[in-house]
């Protein structure tokens, strides 16, 4: 018999393609073996979506070692999960805005009646993390440099790992937070950079294997250089805002 998906000639004891790691199938598809591949896939405890999670938040540093070092099927790879997680992200968004009706831009600026309303950044924030990414790993890379342990790609690694698994737990508070309270959205975003920060560094304390005050002091400049990307960034999309048509300068005057 052949692979179905390569065409590799198999032997008859073959349970898995030896050149692309297909699975071989030789029952006929039916409800009860495409129950039993779904349970496998999706809600056993032991799959690498949910592995990689709970590892993440017990051993992130296996997790993420584990990946720069060659072991690439025991967890999920970091772009796959990042991904996933910054799609969930971009539904929970939508929930927010046009279910919960949640005001993400109150207490912000931007929600003060004399300057634009820039509530359409929220429709871009996927590709904005996207974006982002990279510029987490030079600050983590920076901070970290004297250590000579991760290049900055290793960091572009760590830090998708992290992005996504913070962004997993920002959804799952945040459904049932906003939809049983009217707590403010800033509020729970300031709060929850402290909590993101606070991960990170725990996460880089588990790599680099450095004591809490080291690791204070770095998360320390860290934030610090996270507030100047932040007002970067939010510099970078009103001229982009301004450059697309999107704002005018009519809509900064008082």
């Amino acid at each position: 018999m052949d692979c179905k998906n390569c065409h590799t000639s198999l032997r008859s004891d073959f349970s898995f393609c030896p050149t692309c790691g297909g699975k071989v199938i030789r029952k006929r598809l039916t409800l009860k073996n495409v129950w039993e591949d779904l349970s496998v896939q999706v809600f056993n405890l032991d799959n690498t979506l949910l592995k990689t999670f709970r590892h993440l938040f017990t051993k992130p540093e296996s997790v993420i070692n584990g990946y720069i070092l060659g072991t690439r099927k025991k967890y999920m790879n970091p772009i796959s999960y990042f991904a996933i997680a910054i799609t969930l992200v971009g539904v929970l968004f939508y929930v927010l805005r046009k279910v919960y009706h949640v005001d993400l831009l109150r207490g912000t600026i931007s929600n003060n009646s004399e300057t634009p309303n820039l509530d359409f950044v929220f429709d871009y924030q996927g590709l904005i993390t996207y974006l982002i990414v990279p510029a987490y790993a030079l600050m983590t890379w920076f901070l970290f440099f004297d250590k000579k342990k991760l290049n900055y790609t290793e960091h572009v690694v760590a830090n998708a790992y992290i992005t996504g698994q913070v962004s997993f737990v920002q959804v799952i508070i945040s459904l049932p937070l906003f939809g049983l309270t009217d707590i403010r959205y800033d509020l729970f975003t300031w709060s929850f950079l402290l909590l993101t920060i606070s991960y990170q560094f725990y996460v880089f304390k588990k790599i680099y294997k450095i004591g809490f005050w080291s690791t204070f002091l770095r998360g320390f400049i860290y934030l610090f250089l996270f507030v100047l990307l932040m007002m970067v960034i939010g510099t970078l999309i009103i001229v982009v805002s301004l450059t697309t048509g999107r704002l005018s300068l009519e809509d900064f005057r008082p």
